[in-house]
């Protein structure tokens, strides 16, 4: 930095002294395209007299504020701008601070970067790094659409750390998605039981296979114009055909382009999914607008559904092989025998409710006739049994649990008759 410092005033003594137009204060700060009286406050600046938390400081007065091209040829690293913050417990400390404040612009960026001028075996745009030695808390590249704050508290270490809508045209590629489903981040919860109807809504479902289209988006040709011209202008070398097709693509009015590569699997392979507005008449909150007027489906949270579809249809299977032993026993019985025997009670446990409970909850179950001992057990998250009740009643009955000796948690409960495990849910207790 001290060196680029040097070489700008040495530059700018040999253009601007004639027209004052640097201004060197008797602390050594230096200005250059400033004539005003106010004291410096960077140690360089260029059109304006600077600010006290920056040693350099640009005011653009043109679109680009800044430009550096590094244009090493040999073999080894090339950084248009390096920058290590070593800020040591600085309330905020920043090793480059960009604002775009322009008014009226078509488009205001204020970090842009861009590569790949000639041939290089890795070519990054922007790069964030994280050393070794940050062990706590922050994220190599940071985003956020948040109106109220610049930045949030992270918790842990991340390449990336997003506070807003993130949005890919291309395939996102990762190793796992997980999605935050702790139940202390949750309110009214309530679950699916059948008569939700979850196994008739999905068989409503219409699955389909379709392709994607194409989609176009508008570039703006001063944009693109400038790309063309920085290229030739970076592009000393480069055969004469490159040069010819770069100035072809020079346009005078904004010009549509492909937003998806011509063998992008998205485009050309076939895919299998729902449409949205079909979904939208079943399950109206896993369909959603994006901001640019297109519906998504939100398929992570159909899982659950599935999930709770195999549920019903798994207990509906069970009831019938439960029915089919005693009316094959039942065949050489009487007909008012055969049909006590499809009436008989199935033993099953129910879902408490409420739940989550704060005080106490009501816990259901059938037990058959002819079932000798039947138990309900209550298990922490970690295994271990904290109460038992021992159910005498047959047929349709139920177990109060008062919550009152409970500390606030997840908790597990078993229905076992005869030593067979029946059923086991879960339940929540809040406070």
């Amino acid at each position: 930095m001290k060196k680029l410092i040097i070489s700008m005033l040495m530059i700018a003594s040999c253009f601007g002294v004639a027209n004052a137009q640097l201004m060197v204060d008797e602390t050594g700060k230096a200005a250059i395209g400033y004539e005003g009286t106010e004291t410096l406050k960077s140690t360089f600046s260029i059109n304006d007299v600077g600010d006290n938390d920056a040693t350099m400081y640009i005011r653009g007065s043109i679109g680009k504020g800044l430009h550096i091209t590094n244009s090493l040829t040999t073999t080894g690293s090339a950084y248009g701008i390096y920058c290590h913050n070593a800020g040591y417990r600085a309330a905020n400390s920043y090793g480059i601070y960009s604002l775009a404040a322009g008014i009226s612009a078509n488009r205001r960026v204020s970090v842009y970067g861009t590569t790949g001028t000639l041939a290089c075996d890795y070519d990054y745009g922007v790069a964030g790094r994280l050393k070794p030695s940050v062990t706590t808390n922050g994220a190599a590249i940071y985003g956020s659409t948040l109106s109220n704050t610049a930045f949030v508290n992270i918790t842990g270490l991340y390449a990336g750390y997003f506070c807003g809508n993130t949005y890919v045209t291309g395939t996102l590629t990762a190793g796992s998605v997980v999605t935050t489903s702790d139940y202390r981040l949750k309110d009214n919860i309530r679950p699916l039981s059948s008569s939700d109807g979850c196994l008739g809504k999905l068989m409503d479902m219409n699955v389909v296979e379709f392709n994607y289209k194409q989609r176009e988006y508008e570039v703006s040709a001063s944009d693109l114009n400038a790309e063309v011209e920085e290229f030739k202008a970076e592009s000393a070398g480069v055969d004469s055909t490159t040069l010819i097709t770069m100035s072809s693509l020079q346009k005078s009015a904004d010009i549509k382009v492909h937003m998806y590569e011509e063998e992008s699997p998205i485009v050309k392979n076939k895919h299998y999914g729902l449409i949205a507005q079909e979904l939208q008449e079943i399950y109206p909150d896993l369909v959603i607008e994006n901001q640019d007027g297109y519906l998504a489906i939100n398929y992570t949270e159909i899982i659950p559904l599935l999930i709770r579809s195999v549920q019903e249809l798994n207990a509906k299977v069970e009831q019938y092989e439960n029915a089919i032993v005693p009316v094959y026993k039942a065949q050489t019985r009487t007909a008012d025998a055969e049909a006590t025997a499809i009436d008989a009670i199935v033993t099953t446990l129910y879902q408490n409710t409420p739940n989550p409970f704060t005080e106490s909850t009501l816990i259901r179950c059938d037990v058959a006739d002819d079932v000798v001992k039947a138990d309900l057990y209550i298990y922490n998250m970690n295994g271990e049994q904290i109460a038992e009740y021992s159910i005498t009643e047959r047929g349709e009955t139920s177990v109060t649990i008062d919550g009152g000796s409970l500390n606030a948690g997840m908790y597990l409960y078993a229905l076992i008759v005869d030593g067979q495990v029946i059923d086991t849910k879960r339940m929540i207790l809040t406070r």
